[in-house]
Parts: C-alpha cells; sequence; structure tokens
C-alpha cells in the first residue's frame, strides 16, 4: 500500500520536531517516500483545518504542559479528521513527568477518525531551564528514536494496526488553573532583530518592538531560549520559585519511553 508520511508538530523550542523529524526520516528512508512537515506552532498554522486520509502516516509531536496536552492545541485536536490515517502521538517532556499527555492525545486522536498504532514519550530541554535535561534530545533519545521507527516500521509491514497501551488516566488530571498573566521582560542587550516576535507561538510579541508582550503568554520559553544576545527573560517570583523546585527535584536522567 501507497502511505504519505506526515511529521506534525507544535513545538515552541523545536525538541518535539527534532523527534518528529527523527522518526520520520527512518521511515522515509525505509519506505523510499517523502516526509511532509505541517507546523502547527504558529497562530495562523493553529487557524487552519485538516483532513487526512487512510493511506497517511502522522507522527504527532508536542510538548507536555503540567501532565496534559497543551490547551491551546485544543482548536486543532477538535477539528481535525483523520479519516483512518494512522497516527503516532509523541509527547516531548522536561524530565519531570508526562502524566495523562500522551494518553491524551492518543484518545483524541482516535475520536476524530485516527488509528494509533503506536506512541512514545521522550526528554527535552525543560522550557523554563537550560539544567534541566539540558541539551535533549541528545543523540541517545536521537538513536532511540531511531529504533522506535523501526518497530513501527515492522509492526505495519507485518499488518498489525493495533493500538498498544499507554500510560496515563482517566479522567486526566486537571488543568492548571490561570494565574496572573506573566511575560518576559526585554533588557537593554536587545537589538531589535525580531526574532523572538517571529519565534512565539502565540503571537503576542510586537515585530517592530519586540518589548511589547501582549496577553496570553504560554512560559514556553521559545523567545527567551532563541534570542541571539539573551535579552529576553522571565522575573516573577512565581517563575523563579517553579524553576528552583524543578531543578532541585528532577535532575535525574529519565528515558524516553515507547509504546508498540
Amino acid at each position: 500500500m501507497k502511505r504519505n508520511l506526515i511529521a506534525m508538530y507544535f513545538s515552541p523550542t523545536r525538541t518535539g520536531r527534532t523527534i518528529a523529524l527523527k522518526i520520520a526520516s527512518v521511515l522515509s528512508e525505509r519506505w523510499k517516500i517523502r516526509i511532509s512537515e505541517l507546523d502547527l506552532t504558529r497562530p495562523e498554522a493553529r487557524a487552519k483545518t485538516y483532513a487526512f486520509a487512510s493511506e497517511d502516516v502522522v507522527i504527532f509531536a508536542y510538548p507536555v504542559y503540567a501532565g496534559r496536552v497543551p490547551q491551546v492545541l485544543d482548536g486543532v485536536l477538535d477539528q481535525i479528521r483523520g479519516n483512518g490515517a494512522l497516527a503516532v502521538p509523541v509527547c516531548l517532556y522536561g524530565n519531570r513527568a508526562y502524566e495523562d499527555a500522551l494518553l491524551e492525545a492518543g484518545k483524541r486522536l482516535e475520536a476524530n477518525g485516527f488509528s494509533v498504532i503506536a506512541a512514545g514519550a521522550f526528554i527535552g530541554e525543560h522550557s523554563l531551564s537550560v539544567k534541566l535535561a539540558a541539551g535533549r534530545p541528545d543523540e541517545s533519545d536521537l538513536r532511540i528514536a531511531s529504533d522506535f521507527a523501526e518497530r513501527i516500521a515492522q509492526k505495519l509491514e507485518s499488518g498489525d494496526f493495533s493500538t498498544p497501551v499507554v500510560k496515563g488516566n482517566i479522567p486526566y488530571r486537571e488543568r492548571m488553573p490561570a494565574g496572573e498573566s506573566i511575560r518576559p521582560v526585554t533588557t537593554v542587550a536587545c537589538t531589535g532583530c525580531g526574532l523572538c516576535a517571529k519565534v512565539c507561538p502565540m503571537g503576542i510579541i510586537a515585530p517592530g518592538d519586540p518589548k511589547t508582550v501582549g496577553e496570553g503568554c504560554l512560559y514556553c520559553c521559545a523567545c527567551v531560549k532563541n534570542c541571539p544576545v539573551q535579552a529576553k527573560r522571565f522575573e516573577n517570583p512565581r517563575i523563579l520559585a517553579l524553576r528552583e523546585k524543578l531543578e532541585s527535584s528532577f535532575m535525574d536522567r529519565k528515558e524516553p519511553e515507547l509504546f508498540v
């Protein structure tokens, strides 16, 4: 059967994109087909509706926010149509825990017409820290992603389209209540290059004035981690306390968990 291969991701700091493309590249080489990328990171991409077909294999990567699928993806996941496509949800978490995020994505995809044939939880450098899971996904993670892709291919080629049992709980963990509006600050080091505005997944940084940040920040730190002169940072006590807690409690290396 002819297949189409799609790497679909919401990936503000690009860790999810890295894993999705690694998995897709192995499948692409094995099946001799090209990869189509569907980047949901920017708001204009999430405003569209998407429909797939039975010959499609979709690798769907996304970060874990407090044990859940990011709420900003609700619109996409409510509207997307699988039409019998095969899906592999892949979550990226910052070395704390992925809790219900992988199960939730799989169930929501299934409800919209996808067949989930594998799932994986990988680790990426935490959005709020440069110490927690620093530099991940690393070479070891990429090797595991490659092996994961080979297992997916072998499963499909054997005619097995079963859905694996994935860790998580129903009902899902309660979402974090909305707190105070917290935004990154911009230091005098800013050169006005506008890169932060380009990478902001909420589109709330003014391209012509990067110091101006609107409501709706996700604390994804895409602006912080991508700034070439390190002019963006969070100074809010709540964020600083959370970072300290994470770095004091979750530094032991965790490994990817795969479900095939």
